[in-house]
């Protein structure tokens, strides 16, 4: 009985293993579809474009006057008034503060009286010269007066006594009259001479007296005028270093003079930035709600050297002068293909992307040539090319993506 009922249980399973096979079968086909459109990643994607990678960073910097001077006294006394104030605009050439001048005008007076008295003793001479120079030229010319006249009358005899009209002792007489006449004009001459010389030698002397009365004077006036401490060239005075009744030294300086219509900006910058920056380049200057545009036109960059290089920038408009500015400028990391830094994945030291090519995305191992942080210029991709941001984790190379908008 038993066996019986077992083999009628079999025959039972049998019978319900044929009829539910085909149903199976039809329903698997619509199971597997439904698969198939739940594994397309949804992906959203970029272009990848050509451009330029640029950052902006900023810096402190203080405004300086570009032409600056520690103006000194030119001359040693004390301080009789201060003519202008601390902060006041002065041309080039106004007086800013006096010294005393009392020693100065003292110094001129007596240079022009030593001027004069030299002049006088120079005519004194002059007229004296020309009035002992006077007897010694009359005697000259007398001299060679009776020179030619004795040289005449021995001529004479010599042709007398040629002739035979006149004795050998007439014609030595005439002759001894003549060489007498030479000598006493020789003589005058020569004492004209040395008195001529000497009067020249004494003249010079006097001319030379002249010509330093005549410095010692312009000296004088010089130190007076150095009484009075002028600007040399126009500006601001900035600060006043000495008070009325204050004793200073010649070369001690006693204001500091800035010309304020050019302003300069320094500042302070690590080697590879200061690099970056080309003379005149353009950067722009913040001071409270104002800005400013400057132009570089110096660095101290050595090369080989890793301490902060010092760069000057000529700035354009009128800050206040002496504040602290903020510096903000424009380093160019890399140029090639620009993409978010988002979209770069990495694996061990593998950095890659994802590309959709089709219906499929595809692993791409890039290398990254700048990174400015929220964006990257890598090589391995080319310009149009579909890139997935941002990136689903779940992602994996060749899977089905579907790119949505």
């Amino acid at each position: 009985m038993r066996g019986w009922i077992g083999l009628l249980v079999g025959i039972l399973a049998l019978a319900l293993l044929a009829g539910c096979g085909p149903r199976r079968s039809a329903q698997s086909e619509p199971r597997n579809a439904g698969e198939a459109l739940a594994s397309q990643v949804k992906v959203r994607v970029v272009e990848a474009k050509s451009g330029r990678l640029t950052i902006s960073r900023t810096t402190g910097a203080t405004l300086a006057p570009a032409r600056e001077s520690q103006v000194g006294a030119t001359a040693a006394g004390k301080v009789l008034s201060v003519l202008v104030e601390e902060g006041s605009r002065v041309a080039a050439g106004q007086v800013v503060l006096r010294l005393d001048p009392e020693n100065a005008q003292t110094a001129l007076r007596n240079a022009e009286i030593a001027l004069e008295q030299a002049r006088v003793n120079l005519a004194r001479a002059e007229r004296s010269t020309a009035g002992s120079l006077a007897p010694l030229q009359a005697s000259l010319e007398s001299a060679l007066a009776n020179l030619r006249a004795a040289e005449q009358r021995y001529q004479e005899g010599k042709q007398l006594f040629a002739a035979g009209a006149i004795a050998q002792v007439e014609l030595v007489g005439l002759e001894a009259t003549y060489n007498q006449a030479k000598a006493a004009a020789d003589n005058a001459r020569e004492n004209l001479a040395r008195a001529q010389r000497a009067s020249q030698e004494d003249l010079a002397l006097l001319r030379l007296q002249v010509r330093q009365a005549e410095n010692q004077l312009a000296q004088a006036k010089r130190a007076l005028a150095d009484t009075e401490v002028r600007a040399p060239f126009a500006g601001v005075v900035a600060e006043v270093y000495v008070n009325p009744g204050e004793f200073v030294a010649a070369g001690q300086r006693v204001f500091r003079l800035a010309d304020t219509r050019r302003l300069e900006a320094r500042f302070r910058l690590p080697p590879e930035d200061a690099a970056a920056l080309p003379l005149g380049s353009l950067l722009n200057l913040s001071y409270g709600e104002q800005t400013y545009t400057a132009r570089l036109i110096r660095s101290s960059q050595v090369p080989g050297t890793d301490r902060l290089v010092e760069l000057t920038a000529q700035v354009e408009g009128s800050p206040p002068l002496g504040v602290s500015v903020q510096v903000r400028y424009t380093l160019t990391l890399a140029e090639g293909i620009l993409l978010p830094a988002g979209a770069l994945r990495t694996e061990g030291r593998t950095t890659f992307v994802y590309l959709v090519q089709g219906e499929r995305a595809v692993r791409t191992p890039v290398r990254v040539v700048g990174d400015s942080g929220a964006q990257v210029v890598v090589e391995g991709v080319r310009a149009g090319a579909q890139v997935v941001f941002p990136v689903p984790s779940s992602l994996s190379d060749g899977d089905r993506v579907e790119v949505v908008r």
